[in-house]
């Protein structure tokens, strides 16, 4: 089966830096939290969308745990699911991801949509290598941190920003001492994630800031 990076479990992505993980870019918007006190911009369109996409992804995760992807939406009003790893196993996998897809998207607002489930070949990155397309370097970082904080049940969106920020929504109410514990733990695990062998290859790591906001949007952290 194809090698481990997945995405998820109960957390999506959304700092949707939706990207590519091939040369042919996915054409989808950037979704960053705002400055500090502030809540996220999210359109009501924009969530569902955002939900729907970690419904399909957790639909995924379910069957093929250790499936390496990344699920996204383009302008063209299309749902890509995007597989690394062996080839002939992908084969034998496309049409039947591409069914969960299709299940999960038919009761949702983006119905309309088209299913693309495609394979990607990335080749593995060693040492201090660096990936210089930035969409390829905030897919693995978003990855990892999906992957990496899984612990974490009170994780909600994660937004990368190239380069300067990592903001991660939570449930955390308020700004009391219990919040800011979860905060700083939360906090922790991100750096570790950050200086961990899966993101060596992810150039100027040490300039993002983490970020971590409560239920009103604030930063807790």
């Amino acid at each position: 089966m194809l090698k481990k990076i997945l995405m998820i479990a109960g957390i999506l992505i959304v700092g949707i830096t939706i990207f590519s993980l091939l040369n042919k870019p996915l054409e989808a918007d950037t979704i960053v939290a705002n400055k500090e006190n502030q809540k996220p911009s999210i359109s009501k369109e924009e969530d569902e969308e955002i939900s729907t996409m970690k419904l399909v992804t957790e639909k995924i995760y379910e069957k093929y745990d250790t499936l390496k992807f990344v699920v996204g939406t383009s302008s063209k009003k299309e749902l890509r699911i995007q597989v690394q790893g062996d080839k002939n196993d992908f084969d034998s996998i496309k049409n039947d991801i591409e069914l969960i897809a299709k299940d999960v998207i038919n009761s949702s607002p983006i119905k309309e949509f088209k299913v693309i489930v495609e394979w990607v070949d990335i080749p593995a990155v060693k040492g201090n290598i660096k990936i210089e397309n930035k969409n390829k370097e905030l897919s693995l970082l978003t990855h990892t941190l999906m992957v990496g904080l899984k612990q974490f049940d009170v994780i909600g969106d994660i937004g990368t920003e190239y380069q300067k920020n990592i903001t991660i929504q939570t449930s955390l109410k308020g700004n009391g001492e219990k919040a800011q514990k979860s905060a700083l733990e939360i906090e922790e695990k991100v750096n570790q994630l950050l200086t961990s062998k899966e993101l060596s290859s992810v150039s100027k790591i040490e300039s993002y800031k983490i970020r971590i906001l409560n239920t009103d949007g604030k930063a807790i952290n």
